[in-house]
């Protein structure tokens, strides 16, 4: 039921939705789900073009998985004591040309929840750094990727 509320609140703010009813994988994707919420005294929304090329098909380029992932929040106490300050520069440094300064601090400060797939990267850029030891964020945050 919460759910829903939430798909709802997300539909009645604008998020992108699909209404592709043909669509194989429509029951595991979130634009669906949310559209499906969609209250009726709504006139207008944004909604995925059904003509596009891959829409409504096992490629769709607009898909969201409907299940929740594992979000990094904050990143205060990554850089440890022990590591030397190469890597701690070269990661700072990768960190902010690659997402921008504002990103970086927003990341950092856990004012922006970082998604699976940068984290991977975050880990990846202290190992081409040459740290080996475990990279650790401040906590985790379960949410769907909108």
């Amino acid at each position: 039921m919460k759910e829903l509320v939430l798909f709802k609140e997300k539909a009645i703010k604008g998020y992108t939705v699909c209404t592709s009813e043909q669509c194989p994988i429509k029951d595991k994707c979130l634009r669906w789900k949310v559209g499906q919420q969609m209250p009726d005294n709504i006139r207008f929304y944004s909604c995925v073009n059904p003509h596009y090329q891959d829409v409504g098909t096992k490629q769709c380029p607009s898909f969201r998985k409907s299940e929740k992932v594992k979000f990094a929040k904050g990143m205060t106490n990554i850089f440890t004591d022990d590591m030397p300050q190469r890597v701690v520069t070269y990661v700072r440094q990768y960190l902010i040309s690659a997402y921008c300064r504002t990103y970086y601090f927003e990341y950092r400060n856990g004012q922006r929840l970082i998604p699976p797939a940068i984290q991977k990267e975050i880990r990846t850029v202290f190992r081409d750094a040459g740290w080996n030891e475990e990279v650790f964020f401040d906590g985790y945050v379960e949410d769907y990727e909108w």
